[in-house]
């Protein structure tokens, strides 16, 4: 078997030749591995796709995560901190020890209802608040197929699953809820706001449905068949179970069915950290294929995961 066939027999319950092995390799730690520049990177959202899998490759593993990166330009500044560079002027500061997005040095900047900014909302950060309001909420732009296919993303993904040599390549839907919303209303207000504006939660994390279903039907058009879907903070290390079943399960639920109807050989995991041995069931009951990963830091081990 090869890495694909491997790891999707185990997400359809069936069996593999020997145990998957797929590493979680971010793109910094992929330029590392390979030896590829991370300005390279930055410049060329092919070679920021690419890079993960040629490090897989490398490993030997029997899949990767791939990700869609808007192109940059960059710069040096005086302390050798690397910039975010549009039309001639350095625009923020790029956290190149993190996940790569720009602190921008201007607030307001930001357009909700640009489906090009929409569609890299997680690599742009500003001080102030994006959305305010439900009406705010309403004018957040959904990227659709047309954007990314515009943007040459269906030949990219071509490209990689022709050099993928038999490995599975897992494409990014992306969030939808926790940390979606806290792209627009920071980490703190996110949480307060679940108790103090839960209409405002709801009409946000909606948008973030339609924006994760809208990614994952690309990756499927464009011929993969494994997908990933974030909500790395919405654990039980930061939230209730309540709150898990009223806002997030209830929107895994509808991304699972959307694209298990739009294409029923499609695979979806999860991916969340800390302690989610509470809401165990709960994520079995959206219709996810799997879950990962089981975080050793939550407090309970895969043998109680799989009582």
């Amino acid at each position: 078997m090869n890495g694909f066939e491997r790891i999707y027999s185990i997400m359809s319950c069936g069996s593999a030749d020997c145990t998957p092995f797929m590493p979680k390799i971010w793109v910094r730690l992929a330029c590392e591995i390979t030896s590829i520049s991370l300005l390279d990177i930055l410049a060329d959202p092919f070679l920021a796709m690419a890079c993960t899998v040629r490090a897989g490759n490398i490993c030997d593993a029997d899949g990767a995560r791939v990700f869609r990166f808007p192109k940059r330009q960059t710069a040096r500044d005086a302390d050798g901190g690397l910039l975010e560079v549009s039309g001639g002027v350095a625009i923020g500061r790029i956290d190149t020890k993190g996940g790569l997005s720009t602190y921008l040095y201007e607030d307001g900047t930001i357009d909700i209802g640009d489906e090009y900014e929409m569609a890299f909302v997680q690599f742009k950060k500003q001080k102030s608040l994006l959305v305010k309001s439900i009406a705010d909420a309403r004018r957040i732009a959904v990227p659709g197929k047309a954007l990314f296919k515009d943007l040459g993303f269906d030949a990219y993904y071509k490209r990689i699953l022709d050099e993928s040599n038999g490995m599975a390549i897992a494409g990014d839907c992306g969030s939808a809820t926790l940390s979606f919303y806290s792209h627009f209303r920071g980490s703190a207000q996110s949480l307060m706001d679940f108790y103090d504006e839960p209409g405002l939660v709801s009409a946000v994390m909606d948008k973030g449905v339609e924006t994760a279903v809208s990614h994952g039907k690309f990756c499927i058009d464009s011929g993969l068949r494994i997908l990933r879907l974030n909500d790395s903070t919405a654990n039980m290390n930061v939230i209730s179970p309540g709150i898990f079943r009223d806002f997030i399960k209830p929107r895994f639920r509808e991304i699972c069915e959307e694209l298990h109807s739009y294409n029923k050989d499609v695979r979806i995991y999860c991916h969340n950290c800390g302690n989610i041995f509470p809401i165990m069931n709960d994520l079995v009951e959206t219709g996810l294929d799997c879950i990962a990963p089981l975080d050793p830091l939550g407090g309970f081990s895969c043998a109680d995961a799989r009582a």
